[in-house]
């Protein structure tokens, strides 16, 4: 990522926290329907649905590069490229969970409250898991990254099922309320910070890589000595 784009994501995004803590408290109520009891302390939604969006994001790329390593000459890099995809995915639901819980605290009274979409939540993050044990327990490199690409494949279809599908249109009661119409302030300031965390993802996307291929140079160099 060039070094502008750099200056220009890490503006961004202090500017949505700006937004997020010094503008928002003035666009009470939060939501239709007096869904937040609390709106001030309700604002951590704006760290909270983001991170959910990447996740999705995340999960895509690395079906993406799991599908191209399977049907396009078992390329690493692309293995290399699913692998960190998956690792930021495993990551940034990590950081999902986390401001759910306290938005639940905030809330509804307690940080886990066996929601459906905490329960869901909690199922991919064990899909997310078993990745790496399986990336562990595989010791030839061509199988391993052909095993763990079927594996991402599944994760893909199981992320948008129990990170949306599953807990909205399955569940029969929840904590989380349905069809929220958010007012201009809280929608404005979610996109932007949908699209700074996405822009985030990239850069440590990218980073990631590099120093992938990087450590398998150095492991080919060391190799050929």
């Amino acid at each position: 990522m060039a070094t502008f784009g750099k200056l220009f994501l890490g503006v961004w995004i202090a500017l949505v926290l700006v937004a997020t803590f010094l503008w928002l408290p003035s666009a009470v109520p939060a939501a239709a329907g007096g869904v937040f009891s609390s709106p001030d302390l309700a604002r951590i939604i704006i760290l909270h649905l983001p991170n959910s969006m990447v996740v999705i994001v995340a999960a895509f790329v690395s079906g993406w590069y799991a599908l191209r390593y399977l049907t396009r000459g078992r390329d690493p890099v692309d293995d290399i490229r699913s692998k960190t995809s998956v690792a930021l995915a495993a990551l940034f639901c990590v950081l999902a969970t986390v401001t759910g819980s306290v938005f639940a605290r905030v809330e509804w009274g307690a940080y886990w409250n066996w929601d459906p979409k905490q329960i869901c939540i909690f199922l991919l993050l064990l899909i997310y898991a078993a990745y790496f044990v399986l990336r562990a327990g595989i010791e030839d490199a061509e199988k391993r990254a052909s095993v763990c690409a079927v594996y991402v494949l599944f994760a893909v279809v199981m992320t948008p099922m129990l990170g949306y599908v599953v807990p909205k249109y399955m569940a029969t009661q929840s904590l989380h309320p349905k069809n929220t119409q958010f007012d201009a302030a809280y929608s404005w300031t979610l996109l932007a910070a949908g699209a700074g965390f996405i822009g985030l993802y990239a850069w440590l996307q990218n980073i990631a890589v590099r120093a992938d291929l990087v450590r398998m140079a150095w492991e080919e160099y060391q190799c050929k000595e």
